[in-house]
């Protein structure tokens, strides 16, 4: 180990995945970077999930595991992985999606990154797709110019070919925790993710919460991970019902929670609709199920019950 490295934890949520999470900590392994500790907290998963993913890394000293007996969701893992890893002092957190590989040479360069900005920055890098080496996923988001949270994806599609036209640091609107990096200062003045999304939105949120700090959102792109998406949600369908609702809701809560009060309520008044007129559309054209239409509808209307008192969200879905 380099007495020069930070200490990096690093949290992975499972739940009922064995063979992805088995392969992401794997990749993490084969890191050129030495001064890290794994935190895998398991979400309540089947017992023989887990007992997979303990015979296989069994001897890794470099990985803890924490097995929780319900499924906390995605931020309440990450909130009891930061919570347990917190107590080690790490100089940095990096939060890792587990159906993901991660290039030897990308902790440093998320690390490096964070530190040439004096820590005062979340980190992400290249998202590439899992079964492809140079097909670009996601990169980041550019700032929305009427300063709301409409932040457009910088590639031009989830499959748009690496040929370096993204090889420059990068400051960015928004960026996805897939995977990103950030200093431990930020979780002490940030505290961890709002339990008022239970998936999806979480990451938004955050940033919007770390921007409001001072902190930045930084792309390098000498970091590289490649990302399956979708696997514990919707079992890899990224047009399933399930999302659109989870998706719907968390964007709407957004909107209260970061948009000034008039901004917020118009948006909650426009979007739904021009949401399921789209959606509506798509179902007529042959590209979505009417259970997508039904989840739209169906998360305006639990949107506004949760507005009127704000409650922690326990991952109700109506969808399977």
């Amino acid at each position: 180990m380099s007495t020069n490295e930070s200490k990096v934890a690093i949290i992975l949520v499972n739940y009922n995945q064995d063979v992805y999470t088995i392969k992401s900590i794997q990749s993490i392994l084969k890191s050129e970077y030495s001064n890290y500790q794994v935190y895998l907290i398991d979400n309540g998963s089947e017992k023989s999930v887990i007992d997979r993913v303990v015979s296989e890394l069994k001897d890794c000293e470099k990985l803890t595991i924490e097995s929780l007996n319900e499924n906390l969701g995605y931020v309440g893992g990450i909130n009891y992985g930061l919570s347990l890893a917190s107590k080690t002092l790490p100089k940095h957190f990096l939060i890792l999606n587990n159906d993901t590989l991660i290039d030897p040479l990308s902790i440093k360069s998320l690390v490096d990154t964070c530190e040439s900005h004096q820590c005062k920055a979340i980190v992400s890098g290249k998202v590439y797709n899992y079964d492809s080496k140079d097909s670009l996923q996601y990169i980041g988001q550019r700032e929305d110019p009427e300063h709301g949270i409409n932040q457009i994806s910088i590639i031009k599609s989830r499959d748009e070919k690496d040929v370096g036209q993204y090889d420059s640091e990068m400051e960015m609107g928004m960026l996805d925790d897939i995977f990103w990096l950030f200093p431990a200062k930020l979780y002490q003045e940030n505290g961890g993710y709002s339990d008022y999304f239970f998936l999806y939105g979480e990451q938004n949120d955050y940033a919007h919460r770390a921007k409001k700090l001072g902190y930045k959102l930084i792309y390098t792109p000498d970091a590289k991970l490649w990302h399956k998406g979708g696997v514990s949600t919707c079992a890899g369908n990224k047009k399933s019902a399930r999302i659109d609702y989870w998706t719907s809701v968390a964007t709407l809560k957004l909107a209260v929670l970061h948009l000034e009060p008039n901004r917020a309520k118009s948006f909650c008044r426009v979007w739904p609709l021009r949401k399921l007129v789209k959606t509506i559309l798509l179902f007529f054209a042959g590209r979505a199920s009417f259970d997508n239409v039904k989840a739209v509808y169906l998360a305006n209307r639990h949107f506004k019950f949760w507005n009127l008192i704000r409650y922690k969200d326990n991952g109700y879905n109506p969808f399977r």
